[in-house]
């Protein structure tokens, strides 16, 4: 009898020590387990819907219109349908400045086109009323004082006529308005007006130039003077 102790056969695998060969199929097997456990995560995150992002681009177009310049027709000096103007070294016609006149127009608001003696336009006082446009004319023996209008296009003169309260030698005087036209030739009656009393003044001057107006002392309240000064209260010119 063979009692000679046979060791067991050696695994073709066997690489070494029981102990050695335990270690390493718990390394693999936890290796094994780890790859497959990052392969599923992998796998299930690939599967997982994914959120889409919408992006909702808005184009704003901004259209300017230019307006088409229009031709403009443009006229020569001188020339043109109708036309009035002046060629070069012609002088043009005088405009007529009566066709642009208003309906009526207060002396005091006019220059005058001559005057002598004592003139101005200013509000006035006469008898306790307030003339503000008004015309002071100087009133002597002579009557040398006198002021000349352009009325073209009007056809009445009217006013207030006085002696105004601050005028030197008004107590007892009496004064005169004429009105003359540009020959001379007096067109209307004299009016007369005193310290005590206004008169009202109405003159007809259809188709005149020009109008001359003249003040006369015709009594003095102060035998020593020989002056006073006369007021035209409101005096305007109407169509």
């Amino acid at each position: 009898m063979n009692l000679e102790k046979r060791q067991p056969a050696r695994s073709r695998w066997q690489i070494g020590p029981r102990w050695v060969e335990l270690l390493v199929v718990s390394v693999l097997t936890i290796a094994t387990g780890y790859f497959t456990g990052r392969v599923s995560e992998k796998n299930y995150q690939a599967d997982s819907p994914q959120p889409t992002a919408t992006v909702t681009v808005r184009a704003t177009e901004t259209v300017t219109a230019t307006p088409e310049a229009s031709a403009t027709p443009t006229t020569l000096e001188g020339q043109g349908e109708g036309g009035s103007g002046s060629l070069d070294g012609e002088n043009p016609e005088p405009a007529d400045s009566s066709s642009a006149r208003p309906a009526q127009s207060f002396l005091s608001d006019l220059s005058s086109v001559t005057y002598t003696g004592d003139y101005g336009p200013s509000p006035v006082l006469m008898l306790g009323v307030n003339y503000p446009k008004s015309v002071r004319l100087g009133c002597d023996s002579s009557s040398n004082d006198s002021v000349t209008y352009d009325v073209s296009s009007y056809k009445r003169l009217k006013a207030t006529l006085g002696i105004p309260s601050d005028a030197r030698n008004a107590i007892g005087s009496v004064a005169a308005i004429k009105v003359f036209d540009s020959s001379g030739r007096q067109i209307a009656d004299a009016v007369q007006f005193r310290s005590s009393d206004t008169a009202d003044l109405s003159v007809d001057i259809s188709g005149q130039d020009q109008i001359r107006i003249t003040c006369a002392l015709v009594k003095s309240g102060d035998p020593n003077r020989s002056a006073t000064t006369g007021g035209l209260g409101d005096a305007v010119l109407t169509s």
